[in-house]
């Protein structure tokens, strides 16, 4: 049998058929290579028949599309990056890591703007505007939940985790995904639970641990990535010429400037920098760029 990890805890791991949850364990072999398994994991296992609590045992974990170590999630399709203009106030380096990061992962970015209800619609219009034209965005009203259908038919049947700043809302955008989902969760929480139980009873592990990644699957086959704390990527070192290339509004400009390798920062006939002068690029977009890239140069050092 095929099926996904949902959660993962104290050598146990929760794997999702389609139709419930089923506790389980990872065969020697895969102890034995250190092979690690992820949350999102896509694996294959077999129910123990001589466990009477009808536990399985995963023997093959097929190829991710991607993963990331921090948290340790695997075949991402979107990350919902959030953020918000005020309480916090929007760190817009911070914000382009995150989607440089997907970037890197192959993983699809979708933009979401938090708290609109707390600034005006021109606000949030020109934060949107920074993306739009790259990026599927979506504005999030705290209060009324405004913009959570636009977000759902965007991730709609795709593997989806959020992220973004600390207090950006996005436990909130959480919640509002996972309104109308009552009866599903309910079920989740059960044999979660009641999973949970059985490991406590095992090996006295399970019943106070803090809070670990965890995939509930919603009704319309979104499967929505609990990842508590996700606010960066990791970024592995590449070259400072690579920056230019997590960029999508560079891309098509680069064949344009004068040079091949141009950095777009201080060559001559550069058509980024054009871009930026007629207003084309946001100047946002491109000092997150300029950020990024010295980033990168320390790194070398």
């Amino acid at each position: 049998m095929t099926g996904t990890v949902v959660k993962g805890i104290g050598g146990f791991y929760f794997v999702y058929d389609g139709n419930e949850v089923v506790m389980g364990k990872a065969r020697g072999n895969l102890k034995r290579n250190k092979e690690l398994i992820y949350v999102g994991d896509t694996v294959d296992f077999d129910i123990d028949e001589n466990d009477k609590d009808g536990e399985c045992v995963i023997h093959r974990v097929i190829e991710r599309r991607n993963y990331l170590t921090r948290p340790p999630v695997s075949n991402l399709d979107i990350l919902v990056v959030v953020f918000s203009l005020v309480s916090p106030d929007v760190n817009f380096p911070v914000v382009d890591k995150l989607i440089a990061g997907c970037e890197l992962a192959g993983i699809r970015p979708v933009i979401c703007i938090s708290k609109t209800d707390l600034v005006t619609e021109k606000d949030a219009a020109e934060a949107a505007g920074i993306y739009s034209s790259i990026y599927p965005v979506v504005c999030i009203n705290g209060l009324t939940g405004g913009g959570t259908e636009h977000l759902r038919e965007l991730i709609k049947g795709k593997n989806v985790a959020l992220a973004g700043p600390s207090g950006v809302g996005k436990s909130t955008i959480t919640n509002l995904l996972h309104a109308g989902e009552k009866g599903i969760e309910e079920a989740e929480e059960k044999l979660l639970k009641a999973a949970t139980g059985r490991i406590s009873n095992k090996t006295g592990r399970g019943r106070h641990t803090t809070r670990h990644v965890e995939i509930f699957p919603l009704s319309d086959g979104t499967m929505l990535y609990d990842t508590p704390g996700f606010t960066s990527l990791d970024m592995p070192v590449i070259e400072p010429i690579a920056v230019r290339e997590l960029f999508p509004e560079f891309r098509g400009l680069t064949g344009d400037c004068r040079y091949s390798d141009c950095m777009h920062i201080n060559e001559p006939d550069c058509a980024v920098k054009e871009a930026l002068s007629r207003g084309e690029i946001s100047r946002t977009r491109y000092d997150s760029y300029l950020t990024m890239t010295e980033e990168v140069k320390k790194w070398q050092r």
